[in-house]
């Protein structure tokens, strides 16, 4: 059985066909697209279906459905989103994203199913990834926004006295500020201005300046710190063992990972994921194996 699985973002999509039988992408499908964020409804779904039908076009045979990680707030079970008053991906609110899909690729509407972008990467880590020597797992993926999701077993816990609602931290505050807009690209690029007057695109930009520039070396520092002690009683709460970190900004890690790492010594291992993007699209497209989406059915009523 062949499914395509999509990591959507505020400012990307992803998308690459899953061999259940393998357990493998097939690379060759793979397609990747820049987004804007701020584009209108019909500019973002026309470069979403652009990316999936050069995934489907390679193939000579149909796939089961489309699964969909998609950031919050969003129904899932719906698939309507709830995207609102954050920077991204607004002209999308309250339109049912299932039915412009399945009618675009012609497929049934229970085709395609939607998952929590955080919650469909820790998934596929927990499943086939270094995580899955581990019982009770963190996943939080650092990019436009700030993803997380805390894991049990392989599957995302949303509701517990240990865990914040839904399994969000994008809407808790550190210090006052939103974590969404301090552990995110928009906050690196911020608190660089804030320190140096000086205005960069991106954090590929910064982390090729650390060599040079302490000032940016001191940025990522300050990022893990402050990150670590943001995240640090959740996980305690938790008794998660792991953390697992995902999205673009995670690949500065070799700068941030010691001052987080500091703040967060309770924890049996914390590292970057080694799928990057793809645990994302993998975690995604297991959606359409109906035994894994029954078992996480209830759950994602509740994402």
């Amino acid at each position: 059985m062949l499914s395509l699985g999509v990591d959507i973002g505020g400012s990307h999509i992803a998308c690459c066909v899953f061999d259940h039988t393998s357990k493998e992408l097939l690379k060759e499908t793979f397609s990747y697209k820049k987004v804007d964020p701020h584009g209108t409804k019909d500019e973002i779904l026309k470069t979403w279906l652009l990316a999936l039908n050069e995934s489907i076009a390679h193939l000579d045979r149909n796939i089961a459905g489309v699964g969909l990680a998609m950031p919050g707030p969003f129904d899932y079970y719906k698939g309507i989103s709830k995207i609102k008053e954050v920077d991204k991906l607004q002209a999308l609110f309250n339109v049912s994203l299932r039915l412009e899909i399945a009618q675009s690729l012609n497929l049934k509407p229970s085709q395609v199913r939607f998952i929590n972008d955080a919650s469909a990467f820790s998934i596929a880590e927990a499943a086939l990834g270094k995580a899955s020597a581990y019982k009770r797992i963190v996943a939080i993926t650092l990019g436009t926004g700030l993803g997380a999701s805390f894991v049990v077993n392989g599957m995302p816990i949303l509701k517990d006295k240990n865990v914040p609602d839904s399994g969000y931290l994008y809407n808790q505050y550190y210090n006052n500020v939103l974590a969404d807009d301090l552990f995110s690209t928009r906050g690196i690029i911020e608190a660089y201005r804030d320190m140096t007057g000086e205005q960069i695109n991106n954090v590929k930009e910064l982390y090729d300046k650390v060599g040079l520039d302490n000032q940016a070396k001191l940025v990522f520092e300050n990022f893990g710190s402050q990150l670590g002690d943001f995240i640090k009683p959740y996980l305690k709460e938790f008794e998660a063992e792991t953390l697992v970190l995902g999205g673009k900004i995670s690949r500065a890690f070799d700068v941030f990972g010691n001052s987080l790492k500091k703040e967060l010594g309770f924890l049996e291992e914390i590292y970057v994921s080694e799928f990057g993007e793809e645990a994302a699209i993998v975690g995604s497209a297991l959606l359409l194996d109906e035994m894994f989406y029954k078992k996480i059915e209830d759950t994602l009523k509740l994402m």
